[in-house]
């Protein structure tokens, strides 16, 4: 997507010149409908990227989640939601909490080897990241620091009751949880974070990028 935006910006600076000085010239020779054309042809061309773009994007975010939880699925408005101030490489904090969607329960409350082995699968921009598949809680001691760090805002955020109701689901049977994570050393730096809580009906997304 981002590459699909810098082609544009390219265009758009290659471009700018020579519409400059037609758009002087119109205007100078008093030819009014053809710089009516002039301003209205790039508009129209913008909002078709702008559409094409969101479109891309919608589309995207749909496989997304389907890659997470081998179902196709719509999230509806969070419950909670809280996102901390990010950095400009994207440091931060969120946690985000829905409403069980039925998708998601049919496809946990069937629960398969496909879904136990082969997800989540990560996405293209955590290609250097590693990951867990989705496991039963409660969850294996083996986690301990990515759990930590999934429910660890060094931003401040106050969100300790939060974090003692995911601990509470985590440690529970019923529950299942997966993640990616990076781990340049002994010590986890990032981590994405999944919970899909069937006794409870919700599902957790967190994310913290250090």
């Amino acid at each position: 997507m981002n590459l699909l935006w810098l082609i544009v910006l390219l265009g758009a600076l290659v471009g700018v010149i020579p519409f400059l000085f037609a758009l002087v010239r119109t205007i100078r020779g008093k030819q009014w409908p053809r710089l009516r054309k002039l301003v209205l042809i790039p508009l129209l061309g913008f909002g078709l990227f702008l559409g094409a773009n969101a479109a891309v994007r919608h589309f995207s975010y749909r496989e997304y989640l389907a890659n997470l939880f081998d179902t196709k699925v719509a999230l509806g408005k969070p419950v909670f939601a809280y996102d901390s101030e990010r950095s400009f490489n994207g440091d931060g904090y969120s946690i985000t909490v829905y409403e069980l969607p039925d998708p998601i329960r049919q496809r946990f409350s069937s629960a398969d080897e496909r879904l136990l082995s082969e997800f989540p699968k990560r996405p293209g921009y955590r290609k250097h990241w590693q990951s867990e598949s989705w496991r039963r809680t409660p969850f294996e001691a083996r986690f301990a620091r990515e759990v930590d760090m999934a429910l660890n805002d060094l931003r401040g955020g106050d969100l300790k009751t939060r974090f003692a109701e995911v601990r509470e689901t985590l440690s529970k049977e019923g529950a299942y949880y997966a993640f990616f994570y990076k781990k340049p050393g002994d010590y986890v730096a990032n981590v994405d974070f999944y919970i899909v809580d069937l006794p409870g009906n919700r599902l957790y997304i967190i994310n913290h990028n250090t």
